[in-house]
């Protein structure tokens, strides 16, 4: 689940207001600017991940960014992973022959959330 959380996770983009005027990558932040969060990006970095551009359900130490980080990170983390875990699970087990695409012919027109705007599905 973590790995696909960290390939293409729901949240692509968020903000953040600096606490004190700083400095990152060459740019003055002053306090109180808010700041983009590229979380795509922080969870395709070859620093922390290698080969990031590859889906690798057996990667290990995965420390993605889909569901913050620190203070921000997501409470309902632990319990939004065990549904998808149990939705997903339950649908392959009923529907071990399921067909559908491999990639959504469209997706939702968002810097922010990702996600296709539909996924049919033949259950057989």
């Amino acid at each position: 689940m973590d790995e696909f959380l960290r390939f293409d996770g729901p949240i692509q983009l968020t903000d953040r207001a600096a606490r004190s005027d700083c400095e990152i990558g060459g740019k003055h932040i002053r306090k109180d600017q808010l700041v983009g969060v590229v979380l795509a990006a922080a969870n395709r970095d070859p620093e922390q991940f290698p080969d990031p551009d590859r889906l690798d359900v057996g990667r290990r130490d995965n420390h993605h960014l889909a569901f913050g980080h620190g203070n921000h990170f997501c409470v309902g983390s632990q319990l939004a992973k065990l549904e998808a875990e149990i939705a997903v699970g339950s649908l392959l087990r009923r529907f071990p022959d399921l067909e559908g695409p491999r990639d959504p012919a469209e997706w939702r027109r968002s810097m922010i959330v990702r996600g296709p705007v539909a996924l049919p599905l033949r259950l057989v």
